[in-house]
């Protein structure tokens, strides 16, 4: 039995069950009180005291989710540590699944099905990329479809943000290799927002395909003129 299912954290957020696992944590569904509404609540799932690397990295993706309004962001409303030392933050609560899930169920798509939803997640990109956030570790699995078709691009935990980050150390791949750009893998810390469009290319590609990106074929792509290719604006 999880120990944290009922417990009520920093006074206001009570957890109702356990919904994901994660590279950090555990995020439960739970209810925020005294206003009733439901949340997905984060929690840092760390046994040493001494790991601040995994704290930093978890403030860090509270806080530059923090700043982005996009609607198709999954939005953060609160974050800290609660009296008894769990670190956690919240966000939106989303019925729903991952892209991943509905790729494995439902994939390859239309055409005009892909299209639509990766013209949600380039918005969101868009306005991390303008606000000088690179997610590094944009796929199926951290991106959600609502039950209406509303994508919510989450999972900010290896993102970068500007120059003066050091989270992660130059010279090191981090995210996730089917997706990672060949820069990202020789070095996580110098990249820039096209390492997130070659992610974006591969999801499409799992999209339309059904097929991991792990070795791209380009006979199985449906022809531009299907897809309707969408130009990304982002900054210089």
């Amino acid at each position: 039995v999880d120990p944290l299912i009922g417990k009520v954290l920093a006074g206001r957020f009570k957890l109702l069950e356990l919904i994901a696992r994660g590279g950090m944590g555990k995020i439960y569904k739970a209810e925020q009180q005294p206003l009733g509404r439901l949340v997905a609540l984060k929690v840092l799932d760390i046994t040493d005291e001494g790991d601040g690397e995994f704290r930093k990295r978890f403030f860090l993706e509270a806080s530059l989710c923090s700043r982005l309004s996009h609607p198709n962001t999954v939005r953060v409303f609160d974050y800290g540590c609660s009296e008894d030392g769990v670190y956690f933050f919240a966000m939106e609560y989303l019925e729903g699944a991952t892209l991943h899930r509905l790729i494995h169920t439902e994939a390859p798509l239309a055409p005009e099905r892909a299209v639509r939803l990766m013209r949600q997640i380039c918005g969101a990109l868009a306005e991390a990329h303008d606000r000088g956030i690179i997610h590094r570790d944009l796929k199926p699995a951290n991106i959600l479809v609502s039950d209406k078709g509303v994508i919510k691009l989450t999972d900010f935990g290896l993102a970068r943000a500007g120059g003066g980050s050091d989270v992660s150390v130059t010279g090191f791949g981090m995210g996730t290799p089917f997706y990672m750009a060949p820069e990202q893998r020789r070095d996580a810390k110098g990249v820039n927002h096209t390492a997130d469009i070659y992610s974006v290319g591969k999801t499409l590609y799992e999209l339309v395909t059904g097929q991991v990106p792990e070795n791209v074929d380009p006979g199985e792509i449906p022809p531009p003129s299907m897809l309707r290719v969408y130009r990304l604006v982002l900054p210089e």
